[in-house]
C-alpha cells in the first residue's frame, strides 16, 4: 500500500499515534510549522536521529515498559528515556530516529523493540542502552502503533490501515501484510501463551493462533475504537476505548464495567497483587483491587494519560501528555493526588 507523501497525511498519522489527540483535534500545528516526518521527507540533509532535550521528561510520552529495575519510556521525536533504578531517575537515550515512537517492549533476555511512524522499528540488544534502526519505510506513509515480541525471534507490529509487520529473525528482515481487507487501524497487540490478540477501529477484535500469519475477527461488544487490550486469564480479556468503554469477558460473554466517565481509555497494566490499573483522557486513572472493587486514583490534573506501569515496591508510573505522573497511595474515600516526574 503506497500513498503520496504529504504534510496533511503525515499530520493524520501523527494524530493516530495517540488516537484521542486526533479525535479532539488537540494536535494543532502552528502557522508555518511542519511535522518532523514531513521535514525529513522534504530535506534529506536533516539527520534522522533524536536530540538531547532539556525537558524530555515533560514531553509527550506514549508508551512505558518495565523489566526488573529497567524502565523504558518512548514518545515524540524519537524520544526514549531509560531508568536502571526502578523508575526513580531517568536519562535520555539518543536514538537513530526523530520520528514519533508509539510503542516499546522489553523482554527478559534484555532485547527491546520500539515502533512508530513511517513503519519505524528500533531494536536494542542491551536493555535499551543503545538502539539501531531495523526498519523504516517513509514512502509507505504508514504508522505502527503497537509491537510485541512473540518468542525472541518472531516480532509482530501493527498500525494504520490494518498494517501488520512480521519478522521471523529477531528484527533483521520484515514482511508486510493486512490484518483484514477492511484495514482498520490497529492500536493494541497483546501476546498470550496461546494466541495474539489485536484491537482497533470499529470495535475490531482479532485473534491469531499462528503468530500473526492469519487473523480471525472475533465478536465484539462495541462498534467504536478499542485502544488497548489486556489478557486477564487465558480466555478473559479486558478491552478499553472511546467514551469510557471498558469491557471484560470473552466473545459471546461480555460485561461492561461502568467507569462513571465518558473519558476515553488508552492504556492499562496488571499489578503484582492481581489488581488492575487503566488510564485515559482527562487525567482519568482507575484501579481495581484484587477483590474487584474499582477506585478512582486520578491525579487531579486534566491531561491525556496513555500508558502505565507498576514500579518495584508497588508505585505507579503513568506517562502521557506533559510527561510523567506518579499517583500517590491514599485511603479509601480520599481524593487523588500526584507527584509529577519533572526533576
Amino acid at each position: 500500500m503506497t500513498r503520496a507523501v504529504s504534510a496533511q497525511m503525515v499530520t493524520r498519522c501523527r494524530w493516530l499515534a495517540l488516537p484521542l489527540l486526533a479525535l479532539l483535534g488537540l494536535v494543532v500545528l502552528q502557522p508555518g510549522q511542519v511535522p518532523v516526518e514531513a521535514l525529513l521527507q522534504r530535506d534529506t540533509t536533516i539527520e534522522d536521529r533524536s536530540h538531547l532535550a532539556a525537558k524530555a521528561e515533560s514531553a509527550l510520552l506514549i508508551s512505558v515498559v518495565r523489566e526488573g529495575e529497567v524502565v523504558l519510556v518512548a514518545g515524540d521525536h524519537g524520544l526514549i528515556l531509560r531508568s536502571t533504578d526502578g523508575g526513580k531517575s531517568f536519562r535520555q537515550i539518543v536514538t537513530p530516529t526523530r520520528r514519533m515512537l508509539t510503542s516499546i517492549v522489553l523482554g527478559e533476555n534484555g532485547i527491546a523493540f520500539a515502533a512508530g511512524h513511517d513503519t519505524t522499528v528500533l531494536r536494542s540488544l542491551d536493555r535499551g542502552l543503545t538502539w539501531q534502526s531495523v526498519h523504516c519505510d517513509p514512502e509507505a506513509n504508514l504508522a505502527l502503533f503497537t509491537i510485541q515480541s512473540i518468542d525472541g525471534k518472531r516480532i509482530v507490529a501493527a498500525g494504520s490501515f490494518g498494517t501488520v509487520m512480521i519478522s521471523d529473525d529477531g528484527g533483521d528482515n520484515w514482511r508486510q501484510q493486512l490484518i483484514s481487507e477492511d484495514g482498520p487501524h490497529i492500536f493494541s497487540l497483546q501476546n498470550t501463551t496461546s494466541r495474539l490478540i489485536a484491537t482497533g477501529e470499529f470495535g475490531s477484535i482479532f485473534e491469531s493462533t499462528n503468530g500473526g500469519d492469519t487473523w480471525q475477527l472475533l465478536e465484539s461488544p462495541y462498534d467504536g475504537s478499542f485502544f488497548h487490550i489486556m489478557a486477564l486469564e487465558p480466555s478473559t480479556l479486558l478491552v478499553m476505548g472511546l467514551r469510557g468503554n471498558l469491557w471484560e469477558g470473552e466473545p459471546g460473554n461480555w460485561k461492561r464495567i461502568e467507569t462513571s466517565s465518558e473519558a476515553s481509555l488508552f492504556g492499562g497494566c496488571r499489578l503484582s497483587d492481581s489488581g488492575i490499573v487503566v488510564v485515559g483522557d482527562e487525567g482519568l486513572a482507575l484501579r481495581r483491587s484484587p477483590e474487584g472493587r474499582w477506585q478512582d486514583i486520578s491525579p487531579g490534573e486534566r491531561r491525556i494519560l496513555s500508558s502505565v506501569v507498576e514500579l518495584p515496591g508497588g508505585e505507579l508510573l503513568i506517562v502521557g501528555e506533559k510527561g510523567f505522573v506518579r499517583p500517590q497511595p491514599r485511603d479509601d474515600g480520599a481524593e487523588g493526588s500526584s507527584q509529577e516526574g519533572r526533576r
